[in-house]
């Protein structure tokens, strides 16, 4: 399940402009904080930081 909940989460940070409270209501969690540590457990980096390299990595591609 978290594994569904995690590449949902990559897809809007990828394609949306939600923020992380409105992510981990949408994905079902609680509370952001839990999404969050869940996020960075597995993937290595937080959500923010995600959202981070991706934009940078389209700004070095234009």
């Amino acid at each position: 399940m978290h594994e569904r909940q995690l590449l949902e989460a990559k897809r809007l940070l990828t394609y949306t402009s939600m923020t992380i409270y409105e992510m981990s209501d949408v994905l079902g969690f609680s509370d952001p904080t839990n999404f969050t540590r869940l996020f960075r457990r597995r993937v290595g980096i937080s959500p923010k930081a995600f959202r981070d390299r991706l934009k940078a990595d389209q700004d070095n591609e234009a």
